[in-house]
């Protein structure tokens, strides 16, 4: 039969030889793959999920965690940082433009 180390060295290389095939198969399926994937749909659920989370969602939370941590801090339950932490937040999470824009039309 096969001497120790021949034999090893061939157990070694039967994944190796397996494999090469397998990924010519694979670059070719995804070379065919991209070729036609059209990510439209995609990006307009995603633009219009962002652009509805973005309205009342967040405003609501917004208003909601300000009120609330702002009598937290007055009854001194929370330090006076946290409610500019949730101002630091909404100024990050939307423009100043869409929370102006957002908190008039709940007037």
């Amino acid at each position: 039969m096969f001497p120790k180390l021949a034999f090893r060295r061939f157990r070694r290389a039967i994944p190796l030889a397996l494999s090469l095939p397998l990924i010519g198969l694979a670059s070719q399926v995804m070379a065919q793959a991209n070729q036609g994937i059209d990510f439209s749909k995609a990006n307009t659920l995603g633009n219009s999920w962002t652009t509805w989370i973005m309205g009342n969602p967040v405003t609501w939370f917004f208003s909601t965690a300000f009120v609330i941590v702002g009598i937290m801090a007055a009854l001194n339950r929370a330090p006076w940082a946290w409610l500019l932490y949730v101002v630091i937040g909404a100024v990050i999470a939307m423009p100043a433009s869409t929370l102006v824009t957002n908190l008039n039309s709940f007037l």
